[in-house]
């Protein structure tokens, strides 16, 4: 657990960064543009993000599954056919996506922005789309090498100057501004993630056989399209979304919406980033080793529990105090989509670290059909939601769907690896979920007057039971001493 967890001290570093940027540019946005400016930027970003799933053909993912292992054996020479392969799959991919959205862009304009007159915007968020592609590809090629500190510095100045880029542009063109400071923020990633894999790896000249570059070619071909047909039917519905809020409930609702899943963001991505920049390239390296497997799920989860759930538990009972200093009162509608969306994260963080091994061992059409149920569940239920209990029916929604996610998913990682849940790893997923129920349930139906000291009296209790816990397993003092001495 030491190295996980030094990992993810490193990775949160980073973390903490983004979550410092990540607040002021949301308090300043939120009050130069209102929920409907946060809500049209919600959903741009979701049009970007669904065009890069598209092309990106998942090679992303297959640049860390192959190359973790290809580098963990020393196969230099196989592991550079698979990057040349892997950027001449991007440019491909990218120019026809492009073209695709500059022919489709009235509508796609119609269908994701609300009508034809945005159709502009449409092809700019294919310049975004590129950006952010390549810098994904670069950043995969880092996570290959496993190169933890790396990663950080990547996640933290592409905060900084992404923020800065994007602040600028709107504190000078406002609504007008909104697509030029998604570019922006994109090229930003771009540009750190370009400078920091080339100052790591440096330019490797190796000669590429045209034989191994077609084998590098078919390998990314037979694991990412697949992989990104999945990404497509599970994540791509979250970004399509925004569309569907849109048309039920306006542009203010897609800006509530796109508040409450920010917050959640802010406060708990770093442990999906640590999950997918340090558990995912190790466990990639033991994707034949079941028993190995094992273990590294039960190590992970046990970090995630112990980390996850007092932040969850902390944000749950801060949640309305949150929306209004990082937004505005404007936001508040945010906090019922924002409560539900924090209980469903237990079970998010929990199935990924089962998930992972999924997509490690390449079941691509087991991926598939996993990501295809979550974004049907997805989709019906927050039609239904919306209908029967307005915004909050999102939050419901994003709960149901990952309660069913993570059933499913524990299934079949039991039946691929034989996957058994220590004691403990039960015990902590069980108390995490019956506590955030509670404080949940306060704020629906429980007295005004113990909501608060309650809540308070769970997240101390929560936070002390897993301080204690990582303080005896990193060895207390002393590992703090031999730390500070390597440092």
């Amino acid at each position: 657990m030491k190295s996980i967890l030094r990992s993810t001290i490193v990775l949160s570093g980073s973390s903490l960064v983004s979550i410092v940027v990540g607040l002021a540019s949301a308090k300043i946005w939120a009050l130069l543009m209102g929920p409907g400016g946060l809500g049209y930027l919600g959903l741009l970003q979701g049009l970007a993000g669904l065009a890069g799933l598209v092309a990106g053909l998942g090679v992303g993912a297959g640049l860390v599954s192959f190359g973790a292992h290809m580098l963990a054996e020393g196969d230099r020479s196989g592991f550079a056919a698979l990057r040349k392969a892997g950027w001449l799959l991007f440019w491909a991919a990218a120019a026809i996506a492009i073209l695709g959205l500059a022919i489709l862009r009235v509508p796609i304009s119609r269908l994701m922005l609300g009508g034809p007159e945005r159709s502009t915007d449409v092809v700019l968020m294919g310049l975004a789309m590129l950006f952010s592609l390549a810098s994904g590809v670069q950043t995969s090629l880092l996570n290959a090498h496993h190169r933890v500190s790396a990663l950080a510095r990547v996640g933290a100045l592409t905060s900084l100057l992404g923020a800065a880029i994007s602040l600028a542009v709107i504190w000078q063109l406002r609504e007008r501004g909104i697509a030029l400071a998604v570019i922006g923020s994109a090229a930003a990633g771009w540009g750190v993630s370009y400078f920091i894999l080339r100052r790591e790896t440096g330019r490797e000249h190796v000669e590429v056989p045209r034989e191994a570059l077609l084998a590098a070619t078919r390998s990314l071909l037979r694991f990412g399209p697949p992989y990104a047909l999945s990404q497509l039917v599970g994540v791509g519905v979250q970004f399509a979304l925004p569309a569907l809020v849109l048309a039920r409930l306006g542009i203010d609702g897609v800006g509530y919406y796109r508040a409450a899943i920010s917050v959640a963001g802010v406060y708990l991505g770093f442990l999906l980033l640590a999950m997918a920049q340090d558990y995912y390239p190790r466990v990639s390296a033991a994707s034949g080793q079941p028993g190995e497997l094992q273990r590294l799920v039960n190590e992970q989860h046990r970090l995630v529990m112990l980390l996850g759930i007092p932040m969850i538990l902390a944000t749950l009972t801060a949640a309305p105090i949150l929306i209004e200093i990082i937004y505005s009162r404007a936001f508040l509608p945010a906090v019922e989509v924002l409560e539900w969306q924090l209980i469903g994260d237990i079970f998010k963080f929990s199935s990924w670290t089962m998930g992972f091994v999924i997509l490690a061992r390449r079941r691509s059409r087991t991926l598939f059909l996993v990501e295809l149920l979550a974004g049907f569940n997805f989709l019906w239920t927050a039609e239904l939601g919306i209908r029967w209990l307005g915004l909050a029916g999102l939050g419901a929604s994003y709960l149901f769907t990952y309660v069913v996610h993570f059933l499913v998913v524990w299934l079949i990682v039991r039946k691929e690896i034989g996957l058994a849940w220590t004691l403990d790893n039960k015990l902590m997923l069980l108390a995490g979920t019956v506590a955030a129920l509670a404080v949940r349930g306060l704020s629906l139906a429980g007295p005004a007057g113990l909501r608060t000291p309650i809540s308070l009296a769970l997240v101390a209790l929560a936070a002390t039971i897993s301080l204690a816990t990582i303080w005896q397993e990193i060895g207390g003092l002393r590992s703090l001493r031999e730390w500070r001495e390597r440092a």
